[in-house]
């Protein structure tokens, strides 16, 4: 469009210079300076279309003779060009044009005009706007259409990236793959297939977990019944040879204190037992701080393993306080670590047990002399390794789990016949009503 107009004007220069070369040319071959000013004041604004601002005329060597108009900027003569030469100036809507004048074959002057193109530069102005409207309008509906194409694109995608993020939740919902987002897009539906995929093995395997854990939590509490039966069953013996006795000797004051005191005994020691039984079962205390004699409870439940498989038990609770965790839970991870370390331990050998508080911390050892954890039990205590060909995996994979519930850090040291497992429970944020 620029070289269009640009022609245009120079088309215009050429015309004009060319009607007012044949008027100039008699009184500058006649010498006459004085008619040549008159012819050229006469001359300007004589054109329609074109707006003259200064036309020169020289002699051959380029010498002003005559001169009309205020020029806007040097002219072509002034620079020292004294033959023919077009030049545009600022926007291309002032031009320079400079022509020689030649009669006969020889050249007798130069003459140069500095003209205006007003309606072509306003018709420019107008096809330039009218062009970046429709340019604009053009870009605009690219836009859109870029939009719009773009977001068919990543529909597929935007749906998956919304369904894991209910997936990193816990809400293992597929996606249907019936659905038009994944027909228009061959590659999209194959995605979709394999998160669906994804998600069934995961809720499988969730279910299966579920299902684990219940039956270690149903075999925990077959040992803890039979713990409990094992512990009421002694003192019962007892009892009735006390009954017997009372039955036989009651009128004697001594046998019967005796026989009674028995008898009290016993019942105490069973309702300690079931008191105890009860409290590292109850759900409805959890969030409880835990107390030393929460403590000193677990080894009433530990004690009747112990003594089934010939293991000495060690009892140390240093803990002054109560200690703000979850008491439920500790609990049934010190229990946990406990009833397994008693059955992995030889008969004759030692397990203990030695709660302390450091600081925010609450500090617990079970300590046995079964030999040593495996490295790979080791790793799956603390959460780091899977439970592949561990023997009781699924008790480490429940202690592991009531760990990562207490925000607990569980590390286990190997020792001279056997391990200790250090287990760091932290204070927990204390937030009043």
């Amino acid at each position: 469009m620029q070289r269009e107009m640009g022609r245009e004007v120079e088309q215009l220069a050429d015309v004009y210079i060319d009607s007012l070369s044949g008027v100039v040319l008699p009184p500058l071959r006649n010498g006459d300076i004085s008619s040549l000013q008159a012819m050229l004041e006469r001359g300007m604004g004589f054109q329609r279309g074109i707006t003259d601002l200064a036309i020169v005329v020289a002699d051959r060597q380029g010498r002003p003779l005559a001169q009309v108009g205020e020029p806007r900027g040097p002219s072509p003569l002034e620079q020292g060009l004294v033959g023919d030469h077009w030049a545009l100036q600022g926007d291309g809507d002032i031009a320079w044009i400079q022509r020689q004048l030649v009669e006969d074959g020889e050249t007798i002057g130069l003459m140069a005009a500095q003209l205006a193109f007003p309606e072509q530069s306003a018709r420019r102005q107008r096809l330039v706007l009218a062009l970046t409207v429709v340019d604009l309008i053009l870009t605009g509906m690219a836009a859109l259409l870029a939009a719009a194409f773009s977001r068919r694109l990543i529909r597929p995608f935007m749906v998956l990236t919304a369904a894991l993020r209910r997936a990193g939740s816990g809400q293992f919902e597929p996606l249907d793959i019936g659905n038009s987002v994944w027909r228009r897009d061959v590659e999209a539906a194959q995605l979709a297939q394999a998160y669906n995929s994804m998600t069934m093995r995961l809720r499988e395997r969730e279910e299966l977990s579920g299902r684990l854990a219940e039956k270690e939590r149903a075999a925990v509490l077959g040992r803890l019944a039979a713990s409990l039966a094992h512990e009421v069953r002694n003192p019962l013996a007892g009892m009735l040879t006390a009954l017997d006795t009372i039955r036989l000797f009651g009128a004697e004051p001594e046998a019967r204190e005796q026989a009674v005191g028995l008898v009290e005994r016993g019942l105490r020691q069973i309702e300690g037992v079931v008191k105890t039984t009860l409290a590292t079962h109850r759900q409805d205390d959890e969030g409880r701080p835990i107390t030393r004699e929460d403590l000193e409870d677990l080894k009433l439940l530990v004690l009747p393993e112990a003594r089934r498989g010939g293991i000495k038990l060690g009892w140390t609770v240093d803990l002054v306080e109560p200690f703000p965790v979850d008491a439920l839970r500790l609990r049934q991870l010190l229990l946990n670590l406990l009833l397994n370390a008693v059955a992995a331990t030889p008969p004759g050998r030692r397990v203990s047990l030695y709660v302390t508080r450091r600081g925010r911390m609450m500090v617990a050892e079970v300590a046995d002399e079964a030999g040593g954890l495996p490295p790979t039990a080791a790793r799956m205590l603390s959460g780091i390794a899977s439970d592949g060909g561990v023997e009781g995996r699924l008790g480490l994979e429940i202690a592991s789990q009531l760990t990562t519930a207490l925000g607990a850090q569980i590390e286990v040291v190997p020792e001279q016949g056997g391990s200790r497992i250090l287990v760091q429970v932290p204070a927990r944020e204390e937030h009043p009503a």
